[in-house]
């Protein structure tokens, strides 16, 4: 199960969009320097199954996207849930998009964001918006998906 443990709108996450990030605990990575190290903890803060289709109802006159900020534990389990959730979004015509913290490829999972951030924070590389960075951002357009990192730091 996954849980959270706040909301936010941003225009920053994802070029072109209003966001409704929604942070995800559990966060396996342990990144050097974590912003939000209280991710790390299992099951901090509230499931999010008890209040994700009001979340929706809340903010769908405001956001374009939804941001999941990290994958939890990464289990399969979770993975199917985000899968519902990503359902939902795009009933609601909005974007889905996951902030994974990981070193990886997309994976299978993934194949029904509209947008994927991949890559560990290195401090000596950058974050998302320095031309160093490791991390890559990633858009799905017409089936494939199209590198938009530059987008940050143009």
């Amino acid at each position: 199960m996954l849980y959270y443990t706040e909301v936010d709108l941003s225009s920053y996450e994802i070029p072109g969009e209003t966001t409704l990030n929604i942070y995800i605990s559990g966060c396996q990575n342990r990144c050097i320097d974590c912003h939000y190290p209280e991710l790390q903890s299992n099951e901090y803060g509230e499931p999010l199954n008890l209040n994700f289709k009001r979340i929706i109802e809340l903010y769908s006159n405001y956001a374009t996207c939804i941001c999941f900020m990290g994958e939890g534990k990464g289990t399969i389990v979770e993975r199917d849930e985000m899968q519902e959730y990503i359902e939902l979004i795009h009933l609601a015509s909005m974007k889905a998009a996951l902030y994974c913290g990981r070193d990886t490829t997309i994976e299978s999972w993934m194949e029904e964001f509209d947008y994927v951030k991949i890559g560990r924070f290195y401090p000596d590389k950058g974050p998302l918006t320095a031309p160093t960075t490791n991390q890559k951002m990633y858009m799905k357009e017409r089936n494939k998906w199209i590198d938009i990192t530059y987008s940050f730091y143009c």
